[in-house]
């Protein structure tokens, strides 16, 4: 059974990255709106909370499976997989953005309006672009090499879905994993790290059944999404409370909180859930390509800045989410490649150890 809260949870996020992009850090309509640490404290604003929520969902969906059923066969097919999953898409998208550089449909960074002006300054080459798609987005980020901005989420992704196929593995067979999940989340959070938010997800999923079956799931998920609300309130600079902790409760509480999650449950949320990754990978494109022509049309018309850019913002929205629902296909297929190439390893390393047994058995049948 799939969790839909969770894809809505995701579509949600996803929608609060992109409005934090075209409002607050990519086209600030005036001073007040490009204030990240005034707009930090406002939750539909904020695109770091919503990435943090992000690893939370991961740790939660990638575990629940496994700590519930024990499967060790899923959980090493997901791991395979797990590559695949997130490299088909990445490459699609910065292929697609090579091509927006060098046809000039992203015009230079000379010709951007600030602060569009800071990524996306190299001369694009093939070798440039399968290097970083393939292995630097992972690996070795870097924005001056970024064929995608908010691809520097990548490595933590990537690093932390492994840790917690690795953990949940280790831990599952413990009496006290809770307390061992619990230990970790708190090593993690005082070194203000994002890898603690996966350890919030498992430590979530750990307490899934739990609190679910409680009377009081209720009002332990309505605190929880009250805590996270207040925490995000807490200075900017406070990266543990804020994110970590803040993320974490607000994720906790939409998990354990039954009419919040029926929310994200609901048709809307599911669409947003099923566009999320894409409406991720897209939003940035569509904003380069977009913002500088869309500024000097409106400017033609004789409209002052600022309201140039709250139209440009508000149109850009939908336009993000049409180009998001066009690149779903090839999300599709790299979910549905991910859990081929996954089988298809588990099978050929099965094969491999059952050669090797055979092998052993017929050598001391031998002897």
């Amino acid at each position: 059974m799939r969790f839909r809260f969770l894809d809505g949870l995701r579509g949600w996020a996803a929608v609060v990255v992109l409005l934090h992009h075209l409002f607050v850090d990519g086209l600030p309509a005036n001073s007040l709106m490009a204030d990240r640490v005034l707009w930090a404290k406002v939750f539909f604003l904020n695109g770091i909370l919503a990435v943090s929520v992000f690893f939370v969902i991961s740790g939660f969906s990638l575990s629940i499976r496994y700590l519930e059923t024990g499967d060790g066969k899923a959980l090493s097919r997901i791991a395979a997989g797990r590559y695949v999953r997130l490299a088909l898409p990445i490459i699609a998208i910065c292929a697609l953005t090579y091509g927006l550089l060098i046809s000039g449909l992203i015009p230079p960074a000379a010709q951007r309006p600030p602060p569009l002006d800071q990524f996306l300054t190299f001369t694009p080459t093939i070798e440039g672009l399968l290097g970083f798609s393939l292995v630097k987005v992972f690996v070795a980020y870097s924005g001056a090499e970024s064929y995608d901005p908010p691809l520097w989420t990548m490595a933590y992704e990537f690093f932390g879905s492994f840790m917690v196929f690795a953990l949940i593995a280790y831990v599952r067979p413990s009496r006290v994993r809770t307390l061992l999940l619990a230990v970790l989340l708190l090593l993690l959070t005082a070194l203000q790290t994002y890898f603690a938010l996966f350890v919030a997800g498992i430590l979530i999923a750990d307490l899934f059944p739990l609190i679910r079956a409680s009377t009081a799931a209720d009002r332990a998920g309505a605190t929880l999404c009250t805590a996270g609300l207040l925490l995000i309130t807490l200075p900017h600079a406070w990266f543990a409370a804020v994110y970590i902790a803040g993320a974490g409760c607000l994720t906790a509480g939409a998990i354990f909180c039954t009419p919040v999650r029926r929310f994200f449950e609901s048709r809307l949320s599911g669409f947003l859930g099923w566009i999320s990754f894409p409406l991720y990978l897209v939003q940035a494109a569509v904003i380069y390509v977009l913002a500088p022509r869309g500024l000097d049309l409106l400017a033609s018309y004789g409209l002052a800045p600022e309201t140039q850019r709250w139209l440009l913002d508000f149109a850009l929205i939908p336009i993000a989410v049409a180009c998001a629902i066009a690149f779903c296909p090839v999300n599709d297929f790299a979910m549905a490649a991910s859990r081929r190439f996954g089988a298809s390893v588990l099978a050929f390393c099965e094969g491999l150890g059952a050669r090797w047994r055979g092998a052993t058995s017929h050598g001391r049948a031998g002897v």
